[in-house]
């Protein structure tokens, strides 16, 4: 017998969050799923003993940053440190514990299915070469799931 689709795309997305945070040097990550104007939790790799709390949804219209991820395809990096930096966003990571941020949208048959999000406990900024090598690990994950 074999497996569910959509468990086995949970299995390929836990194992993609696994693979980001040792292939960028983050500290954590999560994969959410994009459903209208919503963003549902959908699996998380954080370190021992935390939570991002996957299943919980945000509204993306209330976060101007990532829904301009979502919306042109680019990924953005931000820290909290960073003049100018989105409230709604800083709210997020103070509330999380974290200091730098690295979103990316997924992509899945060619369309947008979600954003993975990246996270850094220390404020080391994510840079070119981190969104570089999280865009291959992500574009190898959506042609397994397509």
């Amino acid at each position: 017998m074999t497996e569910p689709t959509n468990l086995r795309l949970i299995d390929l997305l836990a194992a993609t969050a696994q693979e980001l945070v040792a292939g960028v040097d983050a500290d954590a990550c999560t994969v959410s799923r994009v459903i209208g104007d919503v963003l549902i939790l959908i699996t998380e790799r954080a370190p021992a003993g935390m939570t991002l709390l996957a299943g919980q949804g945000y509204l993306v219209p209330d976060y101007p940053l990532t829904q301009a991820v979502l919306s042109s395809g680019r990924p953005r990096a931000l820290t909290l440190s960073d003049e100018g930096v989105d409230p709604a966003e800083a709210d997020v990571l103070l509330e999380l514990g974290f200091t730098s941020l690295l979103m990316l949208p997924l992509a899945i048959g060619g369309r947008t299915w979600g954003l993975v999000e990246l996270y850094r406990l220390e404020p080391h900024p994510f840079d070119a070469k981190d969104m570089r090598v999280a865009g291959e690990i992500l574009a190898r994950t959506s042609a397994r799931a397509s």
